[in-house]
C-alpha cells in the first residue's frame, strides 16, 4: 500500500491535507492522504511512516502513508484501499468474476468497479476504506461524508436496472468483531445503508467488511474473513436524539452573569460541556453553535457567546447519558463550574474546565469513543430490548 522510505514523529495537522512532521533535524511538510478527522490517530508524538512523492508540481516532498498504533501500522492512502480490494477481495464477493474494469462510468456517476461475473452479472462495486477502529468495532465515516451518501443513493438506483451493487468497507487496520455505520457522526448515510442494506428491502445493495493488515514493508494482506456488519441501528440514526459533549475554547478570564447562577468566573482555557437531547439533536447543536439571535434558557447559552471555538461532540444513543458523561469529566481531570448545567439533577456540574484542548488527550478520546461505539449502543428495558 505504500513505500516505507523515511519515519518521523508527528507536530501538527494545520489542515486535512497537510501534515508537520520532523524527525529530531528537520521539520518536515507531508501530503495527508486521508481527509477523513482521524481523531484516534492525530496526537503530537505519534509515529509516521513516510513516502517520497513523486508526482510532479508536488507541493510537499513527502506523503504521511503510514501511522504506528497500538503496535500495528495503519496505512492512511485511503485511495489505495481500492488496489487491496482488486486482488484481494472482490474474487471473494463476486462469484465467477472474469472481467474487472476500474473507475467505471455510468451516466454522470462513476464507480470504483464494474465487474462481470456468473452468466455475465454486472456488479457495481463501490469501496470505502475504513479506519476508525474502537471497542471491537469498524465505524464509516469519522465525519459527514455527502460523497459516500451519494456514491450509495446511486447505487440502490442501479439495483433496479439490472446490476448487483454492492459497498466494500476496507477495515485498514485492527482485528474489529463487526462494522457498523458511524450513525454518531453521519447519521443520514447510518441511516440510509441500515435501510438499504437489509436483504429484500426495495434497491437494496450488499453490504460487505473484510479487514486488512499492514506489515512495516507497506504491504498489505487480509487479516481474517468477511466481518459481521451491524444495520440494527437504523432507527437510532433517524431518531435524531441522544447525548453530546460540547467542547469550548474562553479565549480570555471572564466573569459572566450566567442566568440562575449570578455572575461567575471563566478563566480562560478549554471546557467541556456534557448534555443530552431526546429528540432534535441535530438541532440542539445547531442552537449552541449559533451564539446570536436565540432566548438564554440554558446556563451554557450565556457562555458560548464568548467562545472562540466550539466543537460539538454528537453521541446518539438509547439512554440518557449525560449524568454519565459529565461524572467521566471529572474523572479525566475537568475542573467542575459548580452548579453549571446540572439544575435538574443531582450532579455538581455539566461543565468543566481543560487546561488544554481535550482532543489532544489520548484518555478523552478514549472516553469519546466507548460511549459512541459501545455505552450509546446499549438498548435499556424501556426500548425493547
Amino acid at each position: 500500500m505504500f513505500n516505507p522510505d523515511r519515519e518521523a514523529v508527528l507536530i501538527s495537522r494545520p489542515n486535512r491535507f497537510l501534515i508537520i512532521a520532523g524527525d529530531g533535524k528537520e521539520e518536515l511538510r507531508c501530503h495527508c492522504p486521508n481527509p477523513g478527522r482521524m481523531t484516534e490517530f492525530m496526537f503530537p508524538g505519534a509515529h509516521l511512516i513516510l513516502e517520497k512523492r513523486t508526482e510532479r508540481k508536488a507541493k510537499t516532498e513527502w506523503t504521511a502513508a503510514g501511522l504506528r498504533c497500538r503496535d500495528g501500522v495503519v496505512p492512511l492512502f485511503a485511495s489505495r484501499a481500492n488496489r487491496a480490494a482488486e486482488t484481494l477481495i472482490l474474487p471473494r464477493i463476486i462469484s465467477g468474476l472474469r472481467e474487472v474494469h476500474r473507475e467505471f462510468s455510468l451516466g454522470a456517476s462513476r464507480f470504483d468497479f464494474l465487474c462481470i461475473g456468473d452468466k455475465g452479472r454486472r456488479h457495481l462495486v463501490e469501496v470505502k476504506a475504513c479506519s476508525l477502529v474502537e471497542y471491537g468495532t469498524a465505524m464509516f465515516p469519522d465525519a459527514p461524508s455527502i460523497r459516500a451518501l451519494k456514491h450509495l443513493e446511486e447505487l440502490s438506483a442501479l439495483s433496479g436496472e439490472g446490476y448487483a451493487c454492492h459497498v466494500l468497507f476496507v477495515i485498514m487496520h485492527g482485528k474489529p468483531e463487526r462494522f457498523a455505520p458511524n450513525l454518531h457522526t453521519d447519521p443520514d448515510f447510518a441511516a440510509a445503508l441500515s435501510r438499504l442494506g437489509q436483504a429484500g428491502h426495495e434497491g437494496s445493495v450488499h453490504v460487505h467488511a473484510f479487514p486488512l493488515e499492514c506489515g512495516e514493508d507497506g504491504k498489505a494482506a487480509l487479516s481474517g474473513e468477511e466481518m459481521p456488519v451491524d444495520l440494527s441501528h437504523g432507527a437510532l440514526a433517524e431518531g435524531n436524539g441522544g447525548n453530546y459533549l460540547l467542547i469550548i475554547r474562553i479565549p480570555e478570564d471572564r466573569n459572566i452573569t450566567t442566568g440562575s447562577l449570578g455572575m461567575v468566573h471563566f478563566s480562560k482555557g478549554w471546557y467541556v460541556y456534557a448534555g443530552s437531547a431526546r429528540k432534535n439533536l441535530k438541532q440542539r447543536l445547531n442552537r449552541h453553535l449559533r451564539k446570536v439571535r436565540k432566548q438564554k434558557h440554558w446556563h451554557i447559552d450565556y457562555v458560548t457567546p464568548y467562545a472562540e471555538k466550539m466543537r460539538p461532540l454528537p453521541i446518539l444513543s438509547y439512554r440518557n447519558l449525560e449524568c454519565d458523561l459529565a461524572a467521566d469529566m471529572e474523572i479525566l481531570g475537568g475542573k467542575p463550574v459548580p452548579g453549571f448545567g446540572c439544575s435538574d439533577c443531582r450532579c455538581g456540574s455539566h461543565f468543566f474546565h481543560f487546561g488544554e484542548d481535550p482532543l489532544g488527550n489520548r484518555a478523552f478520546t478514549d472516553t469519546l469513543f466507548r460511549y459512541r461505539h459501545v455505552e450509546g449502543l446499549i438498548q435499556s428495558s424501556a426500548t425493547g430490548s
